[in-house]
Formats: structure tokens, C-alpha cells, sequence
């Protein structure tokens, strides 16, 4: 009797711990269904500056080159998104802070279209794939990089920040199989929970050397572009945010990369670092020189 007497008190004090800990775990995590107020309206403005720069001067190849490229600018500076648009961004059950979710990218498009109606989540390349033929048709295959995701990043009491990240593409003429592919789409959204308003958005190509990949009459170039920023921000909520849980900047930047690329996550080093590991092993290194990044879509 007193061994059941036991085992019953310890099942009991299992069970409590157990409860306690998914208590805990559950008040980790936020439902942001339903926080929009569905009168919610944001203005958003959009910036496409010129391509600045370029590896092989595709831009200025010919007149119709020039064409294509030289006079890129957004479809529609200005653009009204109601409620709806921004719950995309928005996962479908309970997260935590640095949770990552799949996004998706056809409901995205439509903020695209504020820089050009041939925006698209489908990639006309699949980079680091390869071409082979089996049973008489050719075959794709290699890494999946399309698509989107999104991480919540901070948490407060009265605000939510998600950071997304976004491959896409324009295809600016099909005859001249002329495309516009930036290296990727990063950006942020900070809603206010108590209002159910959106106090920033902000969809952007980051800002660095050859960060677009074009494509035109057959032929390829990598390009520089400084600006390309969707933005919108409610004027009216402009006060400090203390974030109460959150994760850097940085780590959220890292989240969505190995979501888009499993081999994110083997641990990289600097050269000088990694020499004097392969001496301390005594292992070979294995050097593999490219043209281009291979953790977004610019080459």
C-alpha cells in the first residue's frame, strides 16, 4: 500500500509539473488572429531608384536594353492597404518570439504590384539547380529557394514586431524574356495590439553592391539598385516602444535565412579563422570560388 501510496504522489507531482510547464510555455506564445481592427487603413508610399551600377553593362548593351532597364520606377507611388491586406503577414495559430512561419507569397504580390504589374512569386531561375533529362523530359532540380517567411521578432505589452523575408521577381517583357530579380525582399511590421492598427510597415532590397540579378534577350547581369522601399507609417503613433521579449535584429536576419537555405546552418568562419582550425585538425581545406552569394537570389 505505502509503494502505491508513492507512486500515486509522484504521477501527481508529474502531472502538476507537467501542466505548470505547458502554463508556461503556452503564456510564451501570442494569437494574432482577429488584433486588426478591420477599419485599419495605411498609406504607403514607394521609392525605385535607377540601377546605380552594374557587373557587365546589360543596361546599356542596346537601345533596347537601355529601355528595359534604364527607366524603372514604381507603377504607383502612392497606394491605400486596408486591414485584410496586412493579415498575410500574420501566422495562423499561437508563436513565441522567434518563431518562424511560411508565409504566402502569391498574397504578397498584390504589395508588389505597387512597384510593377509583373511582379511574381514564381522565380524563373531556381538558382544552384541543374538541368538533366530522364525519360525523355528534362528535369529541374537543385535548392527551393522561392517563397516566403516571416519570424516574430519582439513582443511588448502593446506591440508586436513580425520581420519577413520575400523572393520574388518581375518580369518587365515576356517577348524579350526580360526579368528583374532583386536579391531578396526583408522588412517589418510593428502592429499596435491595443488599437488594432498597423504603426509601421516596411518592405525593402537591401542596400548592397549587385543586389539584382536581370535578365534579358538571352543575356545575364548582376546590378546595383540603392533603393527599393515600400513604406508606410501611422503618424499618429510615434512614442518609444520598450520591447518586454525579443530577439536581435541580427538573429531574426539568420531565422529566415535557413529557412529559405538548409546549409545556413553549417557553421561558417572567417579565412584566417578556418586555416588555423584545418591546422589544428590537420584537415585539408576545400576551396570553392564563386561569382556571386549563394544565400539569396541575386546570382
Amino acid at each position: 500500500m505505502r509503494r502505491n501510496w508513492l507512486i500515486s504522489i509522484v504521477l501527481a507531482v508529474s502531472i502538476f509539473g507537467l501542466c505548470i510547464s505547458l502554463q508556461s510555455s503556452s503564456a510564451d506564445q501570442i494569437n494574432l488572429q482577429n488584433t486588426l481592427d478591420k477599419h485599419t487603413i495605411l498609406q504607403v508610399q514607394a521609392y525605385w531608384d535607377p540601377i546605380a551600377d552594374s557587373a557587365l553593362d546589360l543596361p546599356d548593351y542596346t537601345p533596347k536594353h537601355a529601355a528595359l532597364f534604364k527607366n524603372l520606377s514604381p507603377a504607383h507611388p502612392n497606394r491605400e492597404y486596408e486591414a485584410d491586406a496586412f493579415k498575410t503577414f500574420f501566422p495562423n495559430k499561437p508563436v513565441a518570439v522567434g518563431n518562424v512561419w511560411e508565409l504566402d507569397p502569391n498574397k504578397i504580390i498584390p504589395f508588389l504590384h505597387q512597384f510593377h504589374s509583373g511582379a511574381t512569386a514564381e522565380m524563373h531561375i531556381n538558382p544552384g539547380a541543374w538541368r538533366s533529362s530522364a525519360h525523355g523530359r528534362e528535369v529541374i532540380s537543385g535548392m527551393e529557394s522561392d517563397g516566403a517567411f516571416a519570424c516574430l521578432r519582439a513582443l511588448s505589452a502593446g506591440y508586436v514586431e513580425i520581420a519577413f523575408r520575400i523572393h520574388a521577381e518581375f518580369l518587365l517583357d515576356k517577348e524579350a524574356r526580360a526579368y528583374f530579380t532583386p536579391a531578396q525582399f526583408t522588412g517589418r511590421l510593428i502592429l499596435n495590439r491595443k488599437d488594432g492598427t498597423i504603426r509601421e510597415f516596411r518592405l525593402y532590397l537591401p542596400p548592397r553592391n549587385t543586389n539584382v540579378d536581370i535578365n534579358a534577350f538571352g543575356g545575364a547581369d548582376m546590378v546595383f539598385v540603392p533603393r527599393m522601399e515600400l513604406i508606410g507609417q501611422n503618424i499618429d503613433d510615434q512614442h518609444d516602444i520598450v520591447w518586454e521579449t525579443s530577439m536581435t535584429e541580427a538573429g531574426a536576419k539568420s531565422a529566415l535565412e535557413a529557412a529559405f537555405y538548409k546549409f545556413s546552418e553549417i557553421e561558417r568562419l572567417p579565412i584566417e579563422a578556418a586555416v588555423a582550425y584545418a591546422q589544428e585538425k590537420n584537415r585539408p581545406i576545400h576551396l570553392l570560388l564563386t561569382w556571386g552569394v549563394f544565400d539569396d537570389e541575386s546570382c
